[in-house]
């Protein structure tokens, strides 16, 4: 019984407070229907007074009935009119006004039922046919109308049903017996239809409960988005005018929310984007096209102006349409992504270019060229140079990275100013740089921009007290002419740049076919050195270093060979320099110091080997360790073992060269500077490096003799020795040929010699022999007090 009151005055389920809400609701919807309810019983009280004066019959009853039904249409009135003024401050209604009403329509109903039955037994068989059917639709509007109130509908329908059923069945059961029966069934159809639109009242006020839930929190959570988010929303009407600002968007566009509702949103873009008119247009162009689409987008970002600062916004948006399915305007939401921005545009930076001159980067320059090389095969012409400097290495080592540096950006503003915006200007790594423009150049125009970079790069750059001097070499290769591939046209090009640095300096070169078959014969003679060091098809020659004071030998320099088998005897000047450019001569190098080594130890103990170092080796390989090593393995004591070393070697890591000068010469190792003379800044390495031993390079000791007298070479060698007493240093001349060059040299006070005047290089196992000879006609000619006759050997 509970739960059938509960669900008679509001959802049984529902909290106390929404099942007073729908309580009201229900009262409400049956109030608001009741000037209707009394318009209809004015007329049916009209209308049975009328019939009852024409009749004569019943007529008190009648007109007790219709005042008493006057007096309940005309409260139902005031009812009416009571909760019409309290819709402005709604309450809910309390259950028994419920209550109230319902027994109100109840007692209507049964006034009705009374009046139905005098009228029937007043009319006549037609007018009891009309008075039935007037009636059931009395019975069934009243059911719809005050169904919304179960109680209301219930008590409608089956006290009017009741009483009018039970007259019928007592008074005219043998005539209307069946009447009555319809009576009964049409009431219980009643009673199950006013259930069963109660219950889809109260679920349409779920449905609208949950509705409203839902919008408020929608509503809720919107508004702590506007008020905490960064994020902030936009809304515009068909035209683009914004009709809704968030306060984040005011403070954003540094407006107030009033002053931009009503403002057309790309107008508003286009105000906060400080840029001549082609400019905006191209900045708002893809946000334009995107709301022209009319289709939902996501992360459009556009530049903007906001109190003095750049800001980048990015957008979303989702077009609004209205119930008939037209276009109603765009909803979206914006942020201010400046930070992410910056940073992706640091990162794109980073990712393409060089960040120590600004140039284009090695993946930028890869992809610029291999969009001349497309995949459907349809090569575009272009023409590219690769430039490298002559003397960066000599600069960057003498003065520092951080004067390379600062060199390399010069470079590159003068490499930019030459290009003068044309083509691809990029920096590939080191002092590379390279220039690719689309189209094949002619040759004249070409020669005209390397003459113009030539001039640009050889005005002098000064850095600190110094003033220097840039030159490049350059190799030019073009598409598809010499390549149908980016990876070939670039390998074409270094092709033509080492052409370029091998003619001297400042030198252009093309690439030739020519080239290809050099660098194919190179790679052979690589691989055929390989494997010739597995077969030992190398040798160790030596050349004797003789005392030009009292003609005894002081020991031997280790000189390499290659026996080819199919090529025969390969000078070095073929093979040394490209064991150096491949690395290879890291293990040859190792094989000639440990052979060196093991056949220097079957020599006189007073007798020391020199063996060259590349600088290669000192900076692959751990000369101390390799050093030190062979020196165990094979016996040989380290003050026997004496290391050549050339100027190019010490300028690659100073620091690193030094310390290891000063391990190998703790442990007792020689260390010698050859081809003294011909470097960048010799006597800086005099006084930083220990050292024991300068050699004189051979090509001022060639001009010595008295064929060529030149007092100028003989002032430059003369010096040299005397450098080299002051620091206690031994001196060797190198390719000492005549008597005239052995005699000038003793008499400055050189202390070595070598050369073909005295021995050729000799194989190890002539060293002996020749020991032996050299010693006994040393010893013979003592007592004439002249030198030995030098002694010949093979090449």
């Amino acid at each position: 019984m509970r739960n059938f009151l509960a669900f008679c005055f509001g959802d049984p389920n529902a909290p106390p407070e929404v099942s007073d809400a729908y309580r009201t609701r229900q009262f409400q919807e049956i109030a608001k229907q009741l000037p209707l309810s009394a318009l209809g019983t004015y007329v049916i009280v009209v209308i049975s007074i009328l019939i009852a004066f024409q009749t004569h019959q019943h007529i008190g009853v009648i007109v007790v009935c219709c005042l008493l039904q006057l007096v309940i249409g005309t409260a139902n009135l005031l009812v009416w009119r009571h909760f019409r003024w309290r819709a402005a401050t709604p309450q809910n209604v309390a259950r028994r006004s419920c209550w109230w009403l319902s027994a109100d329509l109840g007692a209507g109903a049964f006034l009705y039922g009374v009046i139905t039955l005098c009228l029937f037994d007043a009319l006549d068989a037609n007018g009891r046919a009309i008075l039935t059917g007037t009636v059931a639709s009395v019975i069934g509007i009243g059911a719809w109308m005050f169904s919304p109130l179960p109680l209301a509908g219930l008590l409608w329908s089956f006290l009017f049903c009741t009483v009018v059923g039970v007259g019928i069945a007592t008074v005219y059961w043998q005539d209307y017996g069946i009447l009555a029966g319809l009576l009964v069934f049409y009431g219980i159809f009643l009673v199950s239809g006013v259930l069963l639109s109660s219950r889809r009242f109260v679920a349409g006020l779920m449905a609208e409960t949950e509705i409203n839930r839902q919008r408020q929190l929608v509503s809720l959570l919107l508004r702590d988005f506007e008020e905490n988010a960064s994020d902030w929303l936009w809304e515009t009407d068909a035209t683009g005018v914004l009709r809704h600002a968030s306060v984040h968007l005011a403070q954003a566009a540094g407006e107030s929310p009033g002053a931009l509702v009503g403002r057309n949103f790309l107008e508003l873009l286009r105000a906060l984007t400080p840029a001549p008119i082609s400019e905006q247009k191209a900045v708002l162009e893809p946000l334009t096209a995107l709301l022209k689409e009319g289709a939902p987008f996501r992360a459009a970002v556009v530049p903007v102006w906001v109190q003095g600062q750049m800001r980048w916004w990015s957008l979303t948006g989702k077009p609004q349409f209205d119930s008939l399915g037209d276009f109603a305007g765009w909803r979206g939401v914006g942020s201010d992504v400046t930070t992410a921005h910056l940073h992706h545009l640091e990162m794109t930076q980073l990712a393409n270019f060089d960040p120590l001159t600004g140039l284009a980067n090695r993946h930028q320059f890869q992809q610029q060229l291999a969009s001349f090389f497309p995949a459907d095969g349809t090569i575009q012409p272009c023409t590219l140079f690769l430039l490298d400097l002559d003397n960066f290495k000599t600069v960057n080592d003498s003065l520092g990275h951080i004067a390379g540096d600062e060199l390399l950006r010069e470079v590159a503003g003068r490499l930019r100013a030459a290009a003068n915006g044309r083509g691809l200007v990029a920096r590939l790594g080191g002092d590379e740089f390279a220039w690719l423009l689309p189209g094949n150049l002619p040759r004249t125009s070409i020669e005209e921009s390397h003459q113009k970079l030539r001039q640009m790069l050889s005005e002098p750059w000064l850095h600190q007290d110094y003033s220097i001097a840039m030159h490049g070499s350059v190799g030019v290769s073009f598409s598809p002419a010499d390549a149908s591939a980016a990876a070939d046209l670039m390998r074409c090009c270094d092709m033509a740049l080492y052409a370029a640095k091998a003619a001297g300096r400042d030198a252009l070169c093309y690439f030739d076919p020519v080239m290809e078959a050099q660098a194919k014969q190179k790679l052979g003679l690589l691989s055929d050195m390989r494997e010739s060091l597995e077969a030992g098809d190398f040798r160790v020659y030596y050349q004797p270093q003789i005392d030009l004071d009292n003609g005894t030998i002081s020991g031997f320099e280790a000189l390499v060979r290659w026996q080819h088998p199919k090529r025969g005897l390969v000078p070095p000047s073929e093979f040394i320099a490209l064991a150096e450019d491949s690395g290879f001569i890291v293990p040859l190098g190792a094989w000639v110091l440990t052979q060196a080594c093991h056949d220097a130890n079957a020599w006189p103990l007073t007798l020391r080997v020199a063996v060259n170092v590349s600088a290669v080796q000192i900076e692959r390989a751990d000369m101390f360790e390799t050093t030190l090593a062979t020196l165990q393995r094979t016996g040989l004591s380290a003050g026997r073992l004496e290391l050549e070393l050339t100027e190019s070697s010490l300028m690659r890591d100073a620091d690193s060269v030094q310390s290891l000068l000063r391990s190998l010469r703790a442990k007792g190792v020689r260390v010698a500077l050859d081809d003294f003379g011909t470097g960048y800044s010799s006597l800086s390495y005099l006084r930083s490096f220990p050292m024991d031993k300068l050699k004189i390079d051979r090509s001022f000791v060639s001009i010595l003799d008295e064929a060529n007298s030149n007092g100028g070479a003989t002032a430059i060698v003369q010096a040299i020795v005397q450098l080299a007493r002051t620091l206690q240093l031994e001196t060797t001349a190198e390719g000492v040929e005549t008597q005239a060059q052995r005699e000038t040299l003793s008499q400055i006070g050189c202390t070595f010699g070598q050369g073909y005047l005295l021995a050729h290089p000799m194989a190890s196992e002539q060293v002996i022999p020749f020991i032996e000879r050299w010693t006994g006609e040393r010893v013979a000619s003592m007592a004439d007090l002249s030198t030995p006759t030098p002694v010949d050997m093979p090449r």
